[in-house]
């Protein structure tokens, strides 16, 4: 697996295709709570179906109303509104009720924020595809226009985290009631953002990585067949249009919205240069023109002249192609035209739909008509190309679809809804054509198109690399020939990287104390829940969060980014009435290209004055905090076994209530394990005495990686595991935030002894990543369950553990 840091070590772009898949998911244990005297909404489906769920909700002492998603709101009242549940229609969802519904959760949005504040507040969607969000293979999708619900709920969960937003798919339930059981119980659960419920049971969908592409066993294409593309004749989808010319020289008809290009009047076509043409223009306006209308004029002159070069480009390397002006959103327009081509050149053999417009704003600000523009272009455009070509034998139909629709993203609710849309119409056409290759992909960013350079900055904040012309093109004209593809790809540009680098320090480093603490059960509280074996054990988690202080102590103005090299050597433990001192030392900083290395030491002294060294590490810090990429891609497919129904059985985890930080375990399987966790207190809430004010890391999701690992090994294994060392970790922000980290675990060697593992952090709301662990090693040992087993303080003493 290809990991690494961009700013530490150069890196390579490239792209990485993945997907998800349903995984089963056990019932959570924590439910969510709503404001005092909350009212929630259920919008109603036209069927009894809404009926019985109100019924459900009411008899578990709520108060539910049923609304009908285009109600005049003006006449309702949104106090004391607490959750919204936005059911598509038992007939069928339609653009209009998509539309409706996003104008609803819009007005609704002050009302369910403020209740979140005040309580808790909740948005739901209630999608009808096939219990499984259409990833069940062979299922018959009900209604596949109602996918684009979740866009909704996505998107809500990144602009208002402080609400609990999930969207839920409805499988076939045997009646109105059974239905309404299950989607009135998943409401009031944590959980992830989207769960699909059937009759056997709860899933959610994981991410997948998939191998990379091959040489297709058989073309889709011969030369000279005729391929639709949509979105014009510049950058991305020009770059697609190359591709496909250069793989299968077939005849491209090019859609967009430019007009025609024209020849060029005799003084223009000398000029280059954005000041000559605009100057060129003035000159020879027959008027006097606005700054507006040259800067109108100059962008068509360089349409144009992009335009030809891609037609002139497609022709130079085998391909033939014409470019066409339309509204792909007048159907009768697109109807007539593709009649013309198919006379001309032949019946069409593949679409490609790259259309798209963008109208960034959040939820409560953006307008129907731009959620109409945005929505309409891609999912309108693409009913209309659907239809003008349904007596045609199709070998493929490929979609742009995007990330937003993936992962959601603040700003692009409508952009997110018309790509979950896309996503589930390529899902419904695999199923009506099976001969016909329909895939999706879920682009991230492009080096090029709608991604302006304002966008570039804020991928680049969030560590998104973004994808090139020329590979994107590729990529796509390779996916329409993988037919054993699965429908809808993620495909995201990531690094071949390097491991993250371990600078050596010198030798004759000498280190001076920073600080030192006596430890005691009275002043740490929370230690009472980190016992193994009878006695006080100070958790890896918070030893890290101590020698980052210690490092920082005597270099203020420097911001944490790491460490390497932090190794275990005797754990420290402390018994009931009994209190244990022990000293953070650190030495000089040591400049190595632009970051800063401190070595550290955490010590104790024994009997006889000898000092003891428990962990040594080399703390690395940076005047400003680079990006980093995502990594990880593979994540475990397999559900995790619940044992008793519940995480922290104390079969396996010895942690009490203070560390009980793990929420939901996504996955585990011989590959690795992932799940949701939630962040640490307050440092007062934690010790009587704190250090600072907030936390440097985050020890309570430090210390739920380290259980997690722990669940693997029983897994695995059968036996527990405990921390030893670590061979480098790096964060990319300071501190973690409050709403909750994914953490996702690859393990890279295994073990009945021991295994090692990589690890990241993720931001629950906006999978941003926080942070990376590479090198990770735990001890394996079947004696530790009876240590584990010992968790409560028994009689007092102080001592040193040796480190499993």
């Amino acid at each position: 697996m290809a990991t690494a840091i961009e700013a530490e070590s150069g890196s390579k772009t490239v792209l990485k295709r993945s997907t998800v898949v349903p995984v089963p998911l056990a019932t959570s244990a924590e439910t969510i709570q709503l404001s005092g005297n909350g009212i929630i909404w259920v919008t109603d489906d036209g069927s009894t179906f809404t009926g019985e769920l109100c019924s459900t909700m009411s008899s578990a002492g709520h108060a539910v109303r049923l609304v009908k998603v285009n109600e005049i709101l003006d006449s309702l009242t949104l106090d004391n509104l607490s959750g919204l549940v936005i059911v598509s229609p038992a007939n069928g969802t339609d653009d209009g009720f998509l539309e409706d519904a996003f104008l609803l959760l819009k007005k609704t949005a002050p009302s369910l924020r403020k209740s979140a504040k005040d309580g808790g507040a909740f948005f739901i969607t209630v999608s009808r595809l096939d219990g499984s969000f259409a990833f069940d293979k062979g299922s018959v999708l009900v209604d596949p226009l109602s996918g684009g619900l979740a866009g909704l709920a996505k998107t809500a969960a990144h602009e208002w985290p402080e609400v609990a937003c999930k969207s839920i798919d409805l499988g076939d339930f045997k009646d109105a009631s059974a239905a309404a059981r299950a989607v009135a119980g998943e409401i009031f659960l944590t959980g992830p953002v989207e769960v699909g419920l059937k009759p056997s049971g709860r899933c959610s969908l994981a991410p997948t990585e998939l191998p990379p592409l091959t040489p297709p066993a058989t073309v889709p294409l011969q030369q000279g067949d005729v391929v639709v593309v949509t979105g014009g004749g510049r950058g991305v989808t020009a770059a697609t249009a190359i591709a496909l010319a250069k793989a299968y020289r077939p005849t491209l008809i090019l859609l967009g919205r430019s007009p025609d290009p024209q020849p060029e009047p005799e003084w223009l076509t000398p000029l280059s240069g954005e000041s000559t043409i605009k100057m060129g223009i003035l000159q020879h306006a027959p008027g006097k023109l606005t700054p507006k209308e040259v800067e109108e004029r100059y962008h068509s002159v360089i349409a144009g002249r992009e335009l030809k070069a891609t037609l002139a480009t497609i022709e130079s390397v085998g391909g033939q192609a014409l470019y066409r002006s339309v509204d792909i959103r007048d159907s009768n327009g697109v109807n007539e035209l593709l009649e013309v081509i198919r006379q001309a050149h032949g019946p069409i053999r593949g679409i490609v739909h790259g259309a798209g417009v963008l109208a960034d704003r959040l939820i409560c600000d953006k307008t129907r008509e731009q959620f109409a523009t945005v929505y309409g272009t891609k999912v309108v455009g693409l009913r209309n190309l659907l239809a003008a070509t349904v007596s045609d034998d199709l070998r493929f139909i490929a979609l742009f679809g995007s990330t937003t629709g993936r992962f959601g993203r603040s700003g692009q609710v409508d952009y997110a809804v018309a790509n979950e849309v896309l996503n589930k119409i390529a899902q419904a056409e695999s199923r009506r054509h099976p001969a016909c290759h329909a895939v999706c992909i879920n682009w991230g960013p492009w080096d090029g198109g709608m991604v302006t350079p304002a966008l570039k900055k804020v991928f680049s904040g969030e560590g998104i690399g973004l994808i090139g012309l020329t590979s994107g093109g590729e990529l796509l004209s390779r996916e329409i020939a993988a037919n054993d593809a699965p429908v809808e790809v993620i495909a995201l540009a990531g690094s071949a990287e390097e491991p993250l680098p371990v600078k050596t320090l010198s030798p004759d480093t000498q280190l001076a104390e920073a600080f030192s603490l006596t430890l005691s059960i009275d002043d740490f509280p929370f230690i009472r829940s980190h016992v193994i074996d009878g006695k006080a054990v100070l958790p890896m988690a918070v030893i890290i969060e101590w020698l980052a202080h210690g490092a920082l102590h005597g270099n203020p103005g420097f911001r944490f980014h790491g460490f390497n090299d932090l190794r275990i050597c005797k754990g420290v433990i402390f018994e009931q009435n009994s209190t244990c001192t022990i000293q953070v030392r650190a030495g000089r900083a040591e400049k190595r290209d632009s970051l800063y290395y401190v070595p550290v030491e955490l010590t104790s002294i024994a009997s006889g004055r000898r000092t003891i060294l428990h962990t040594s590490a080399v703390i690395v810090l940076a005047t400003k905090l680079p990006k980093g990429n995502r990594s990880i891609v593979d994540v475990p497919a397999t559900p995790y076994p619940y044992e008793g129904g519940k995480i922290y059985d104390p079969a396996r985890l010895f942690h009490g209530p203070e560390l009980h930080g793990i929420k939901e375990v996504d996955s585990c399987s011989s590959k690795g394990i992932s799940a949701l966790v939630k962040s640490a207190p307050k440092p007062s809430k934690w010790f009587k005495r704190p250090l600072r004010n907030n936390w440097i890391t985050d020890p309570l999701v430090m210390d739920c990686a380290f259980q997690l690992m722990i669940l693997w090994s029983f897994e695995r294994f059968g036996s527990a595991s405990l921390p030893s060392f670590v061979r480098a970790y790096r964060q990319f922000q300071d501190g973690f935030p409050s709403g909750g980290t994914r953490i996702v675990i690859n393990v890279t060697a295994e073990s009945k002894h021991g295994a090692s593992a990589d690890m990241e952090f993720i931001d629950g709301n906006t999978d941003k990543l926080i942070a990376r662990l590479e090198g990770y090693e735990c001890v394996i040992d079947p004696s530790l369950a009876g240590a584990f087993s010992r968790n409560q303080l028994s009689q007092p003493a102080c001592g040193i553990l040796e480190a499993a």
